[in-house]
């Protein structure tokens, strides 16, 4: 799922919880205007959804939070930023949906497969019952 940011207090909300759980962030710095933003959006929300349970993928619209903008030095959208405890460990500018692809592995590992995700879940409901003993 992908949380659009409304302002520096719910950025900053949610920057904890990733940090509570462990978790990469993708900050997404878009503008409505954008062409290349538009262009990668669908892979961005799909990205997201593959890396759920590792990754916490947030938006800022760059005109509505121009704070947040500064903040992190955006001048070409889209920007994407990668944060993992609270340091930035990688940003990249531009609609490159490969290397967006690249960095997701690089700092979450292999998604999941959709396709095998209820196989996963019946292993691990057979695992979890206790052994029957003769």
């Amino acid at each position: 799922m992908v949380y659009i940011i409304q302002n520096k207090e719910d950025l900053d909300k949610k920057l904890e919880e990733a940090v509570g759980s462990g978790q990469l962030v993708v900050i997404d710095f878009f503008a409505n205007w954008c062409g290349p933003c538009k262009i990668i959006s669908p892979k961005l929300e799909e990205l997201a959804t593959q890396y759920a349970e590792k990754a916490i993928v947030l938006k800022v619209n760059v005109d509505d939070c121009e704070d947040i903008a500064l903040e992190y030095n955006v001048t070409s959208m889209p920007t994407f930023v990668f944060i993992k405890d609270n340091h930035v460990i990688d940003v990249f500018v531009g609609g490159n949906s490969e290397k967006l692809v690249k960095n997701m592995e690089k700092y979450v590992g292999e998604p999941i497969p959709v396709e095998i995700m209820p196989e996963i879940v019946e292993t691990e409901q057979i695992i979890e019952e206790e052994p029957v003993l003769d």
